[in-house]
């Protein structure tokens, strides 16, 4: 993993749960955003493969207002999203105008793409109408958004078990039991703690 790579948790198994995850220590009073500008958001949807190199470099060298209006949307999205999840979490209601709002950014998202024929095979696959638009990276994330919503299985998305993280993942381990977003941090340190108390 290269030293850019390493700035994102990749620990939810959806790029989706990756998304929600960029605001980094969401339970304290001053969380860590990832996605401090648009080269960030651009480089975590390279990353997550939901953009392709070749159009991140071009996504890469746009800048002003626009970028500024589409980090701030996907930030939206993301928060959205987190709301649907924590609201699952608890077993709350799900909050209508944030469900809404994440159906808004889908939509455009499926209006921003059309369908190509590849090679000689005409296997058929969906391509951005325009790849270069600045909306590309809120586009890609309202998709896999989407997949999350429409085609998880829900009752394996979890939050990490650890009182001070809310790293959200999917739980692919064998017997569904996976507890904490990474053993390397938040479950060695939640196994500490309970020995020490012990």
């Amino acid at each position: 993993m290269n030293k850019r790579a390493a700035t994102f948790d990749w620990s939810g198994g959806h790029p989706a749960l990756d998304l929600v995850n960029t605001l980094d220590e969401r339970p304290t009073c001053a969380p860590i955003e990832k996605l401090a500008a648009y080269r960030d958001l651009v480089s975590f949807t390279e990353m997550a493969g939901l953009v392709r190199p070749s159009v991140a470099v071009k996504l890469r060298s746009l800048g002003g207002p626009a970028c500024a209006r589409v980090l701030r949307r996907t930030r939206e999205l993301r928060e959205n999203l987190h709301a649907v999840l924590a609201a699952n979490e608890i077993g709350r209601p799900i909050n209508p105008a944030a469900l809404d709002e994440i159906a808004l950014d889908v939509r455009r998202a499926h209006a921003a793409r059309t369908f190509t024929s590849t090679g000689r095979s005409n296997v058929v696959t969906h391509r951005w109408v325009s790849p270069v638009s600045t909306e590309v990276p809120l586009h890609a994330c309202a998709l896999t958004v989407e997949d999350l919503l429409i085609s998880a299985h829900h009752s394996r998305i979890r939050k990490c078990g650890a009182a001070d993280c809310e790293v959200y993942f999917i739980d692919t381990s064998k017997a569904h039991r996976r507890q904490w977003c990474s053993m390397q941090n938040c479950g060695n340190r939640e196994k500490q703690r309970r020995w020490r108390t012990d």
